[in-house]
C-alpha cells in the first residue's frame, strides 16, 4: 500500500537497498520445473483461496493434468473472479507481470504463459531472481534426508541455510518411527536415553552442516499448549512403545506425555547448541483448520520455563494481533516474525507495523519471510 507521506519515495528507495534475510522458505533439494501454466500460477498457497472460493472438487478438477488448459480454464476463471483481490492472488499477479509480462489473466494470456514457463532447475535464473529481490540468505525448512547430509551428498538450495525440523522427533508413535528417525546414527535404541542421544547426534549433524535454527510446526497437528511431564512419565510411555514393535500410539492424544517431554528436551538442546527456535503460530495452510490450537499465548508456560532459549514466533500469530504484541513486548526471549503474514493478510501486516514499532523494541522484529516454494515475492 503506497503511502502519501512526503518522505515515502526516499524511504522506499532506501529500503530497496537493504539486503534481505528470508527468515522462512520451503525450497528443497529438488528444483521446480513448471510444466503447466495453471499450476505455475496457483502454486504455493493460492490454491487454498481457490478451494475456499469454489470448493475442493473444483480445485482438484482445475489441477487435473489429464484435462487440457482450455478444459480447465472455465473453473480457473470462475475461481479467479472470486479470489483475485486476496493477498495470495497478489503473488499470482506479481508473477504474471514480473516473469511473464502479463497484466491480466485470460485464456489467451494463460496460453502465452504456457509457452515460457519458468525452470528453477536453472541456477542462473534463480540467482537472478534472488539478486533482484535483494535476498542474500534464505532459512529453509525442507525436511532433508539426514543420511544424505551425513554422507555429504545433500545439495542445499542456493543461498540457503538449514532449519532443523523437530516435529517428527517428538511425535513418535511406533517402534518403526523410532528406528527410522534414528537410522542415520546407526544406534540401537532400547531406552529413552538412547533416543535422546540419537536425536542430539542428528541435530548436531545438521548444525555442523550449517543449520542456523530449530523449527517446529506442530501447531498443524496438535494443540501447542505443552505440559511439562516428568522423565519417569515419559519413560513409561516410551518403554511401552519400544518393547513391542506391534504397538502404536494414537496421535496426538496417546503421544502427549512422551511428546511434550521430548519437546522440552529438544528446547534444552537448542539452548546448549546456541540455536534459536522458530515456532509456527496462528494461521495454517489448507482449509478446514482449527485456529484455536495454534494461538501463541498457549506457549506462555514454555516461554516462561525456557528463558534462555531464543524463540521466533511466526506468521504474526494471525489473526491474534494483540497476543503477538504482548509476547514480543513482555518476553525478552521472543522475537516477532512477519513471514507469510504479508500474503495471508496484507492489510493486517501493514496495520500492525506502527503498533509493533510503538510497543516492541525494533531489534526483535523479523520483517520478511516468503514461506513460499517456487516464487519470490518481496512486494
Amino acid at each position: 500500500m503506497k503511502s502519501t507521506a512526503y518522505c515515502y519515495p526516499e524511504l522506499r528507495e532506501h529500503i530497496e537497498t537493504i539486503p534481505i534475510i528470508d527468515c522462512h522458505d520451503h525450497t528443497g533439494e529438488e528444483r521446480i520445473k513448471y510444466t503447466d501454466a495453471i499450476l505455475a500460477l496457483t502454486s504455493g498457497y493460492f490454491h487454498d483461496d481457490i478451494a475456499s472460493a469454489v470448493g475442493e472438487a473444483d480445485r482438484l478438477s482445475m489441477e487435473d493434468l489429464s484435462l487440457s488448459i482450455e478444459e480447465r480454464w472455465p473453473i480457473f476463471e470462475r475461481a479467479w473472479q472470486r479470489t483475485k483481490y486476496t493477498g495470495y492472488a497478489q503473488v499470482t499477479r506479481t508473477v504474471m507481470k514480473e516473469f511473464y509480462g502479463e497484466d491480466e489473466l485470460s485464456l489467451e494470456s494463460l496460453m502465452r504463459i504456457q509457452d515460457k514457463l519458468l525452470d528453477f532447475s536453472d541456477d542462473t535464473l534463480t540467482e537472478n531472481i534472488l539478486d533482484k529481490a535483494g535476498i542474500k540468505v534464505r532459512i529453509v525448512d525442507s525436511w532433508p534426508d539426514v543420511k544424505k547430509i551425513a554422507d555429504g551428498s545433500y545439495k542445499m538450495p542456493l543461498r540457503a541455510r538449514l532449519a532443523v525440523s523437530i516435529p517428527a522427533y517428538h511425535a513418535i508413535c511406533s517402534y518403526e518411527e523410532v528406528q527410522a528417525l534414528t537410522a542415520p546414527t546407526k544406534r540401537t535404541i532400547t531406552s529413552l536415553e538412547d533416543y535422546l542421544k540419537a536425536c542430539r547426534e542428528i541435530f548436531e549433524i545438521q548444525k555442523n552442516f550449517g543449520a542456523v535454527c530449530f523449527k517446529d510446526q506442530s501447531a498443524y497437528t496438535r494443540h501447542i499448549g505443552y505440559s511439562n511431564p516428568t522423565r519417569s512419565q515419559a519413560e513409561e510411555t516410551f518403554n511401552w512403545l519400544i518393547s513391542d514393535p506391534r504397538r502404536k500410539l494414537s496421535y496426538p492424544d496417546d503421544n502427549r506425555t512422551l511428546g511434550d517431554h521430548l519437546f522440552h528436551e529438544f528446547l534444552r538442546m537448542a539452548k546448549e547448541m546456541d540455536l534459536p527456535v522458530q515456532l509456527h503460530t496462528g494461521h495454517m495452510a489448507g482449509t478446514w483448520n482449527d485456529i484455536r490450537k495454534t494461538r501463541a499465548t498457549h506457549l506462555l508456560p514454555v516461554l516462561e520455563l525456557h528463558r534462555e532459549v531464543r524463540f521466533d514466533l511466526f506468521h504474526l500469530n494471525w489473526p491474534y494481533a494483540g497476543d503477538i504484541l504482548f509476547l514480543g513486548k513482555n518476553f525478552p526471549n521472543v522475537a516477532i516474525d512477519f513471514c507469510w503474514a504479508h500474503i495471508i493478510d496484507p492489510v493486517y501486516s501493514q496495520r500492525i507495523i506502527p503498533q509493533i514499532l510503538g510497543a516492541v523494541p525494533h531489534g526483535k522484529i523479523h520483517g520478511y519471510g516468503s514461506d513460499h516454494l517456487g516464487h519470490v515475492d518481496r512486494s
